[in-house]
Formats: structure tokens, C-alpha cells, sequence
């Protein structure tokens, strides 16, 4: 593992900021997701109705999408709340109008570089790697610390 990101929920509706939301509020919610074409096997997904189903609800989204960006753009007109990684969340380029809401208990995506055990990695693949763990170290959120 190289970055964990805390995943948040996002929407326009200003009474939701504050205080952590369980993720089973979600089913009351117009739920924009994404990456419709791997649907529920997609980890984000697995994860959500693992948290759900913990909180004794199934989540069905309003809306599905396959981007990511075009769950945020929808999300930013009004027309449900969506997912969100923290660090999309701080940047710049997020929309204004969304609020960011924590889950209780937190929700993560884990990113991970993975090969065989034993296998030597290709001089070209070790130095994209090292370029990729450059940029995300940039983040400031390592594997295993939880973000500030």
C-alpha cells in the first residue's frame, strides 16, 4: 500500500455538513455512484453495501454513472449527493457549491502497487513506480496513517 484516502460523502444539501453520517443514511438519499459498468464487484461499491448492510439498509442509487466526474458535476447540480475521495475534495478544482460529510465509522480506498511475489520488475516499471509513489507521498497521506 502507498496513500489511503478517506472517502466522504458530497452533496449541495448544506443541513448534511457537520457531524459523521452513518452509511446507512445513504438510503434515504438520491445517491449519485459511479463506475456503473462494474456495478456492485467495484471495491467502493462492496464496501458501501458491506457498511449498509452492517446498518441493517440496502443502498440503491438514483443515479448511475460510469465517471466520476460526471457523478460530481451531477452531484453539484443538485440531483443527489455521491462519494468522494478527501484529497479530489481539498482541491481546487471541487466544486464550490458541495459539502463533504465524513462517514461513521470512516470509509477508505487503499491504493496498492501489486506483482508476484519474486518476480523482477522491468527497469521501466520500477521507475513508473517510484514516479507514481512520488506523487501520491505528495498527498501527504501514507498507507496506514490516518489523514489529518
Amino acid at each position: 500500500p502507498v496513500m489511503r484516502d478517506e472517502l466522504l460523502f458530497a452533496t449541495s444539501d448544506g443541513h448534511l455538513a457537520g457531524a459523521p453520517i452513518p452509511v446507512g443514511s445513504l438510503a434515504e438519499a438520491r445517491l449519485i455512484l459511479y463506475d456503473a459498468h462494474f456495478g456492485w464487484a467495484d471495491p467502493l461499491r462492496r464496501q458501501l453495501a458491506e457498511a449498509a448492510r452492517e446498518g441493517g439498509v440496502t443502498l440503491q442509487p438514483a443515479i448511475e454513472v460510469e465517471s466520476f466526474d460526471t457523478a460530481l458535476e451531477l452531484a453539484a447540480r443538485g440531483l443527489g449527493g455521491t462519494i468522494a475521495p478527501a484529497t479530489i475534495a481539498q482541491s481546487a478544482a471541487f466544486p464550490r457549491n458541495l459539502v463533504t460529510v465524513p462517514f461513521d465509522p470512516p470509509l477508505y480506498d487503499t491504493f496498492a502497487f501489486v506483482w508476484r511475489r519474486g518476480e523482477r520488475l522491468p527497469v521501466a516499471t520500477r521507475e513508473l513506480l517510484r514516479v507514481a509513489e512520488d506523487l501520491l507521498a505528495g498527498y501527504g497521506r501514507p498507507a496506514g496513517d490516518e489523514p489529518t
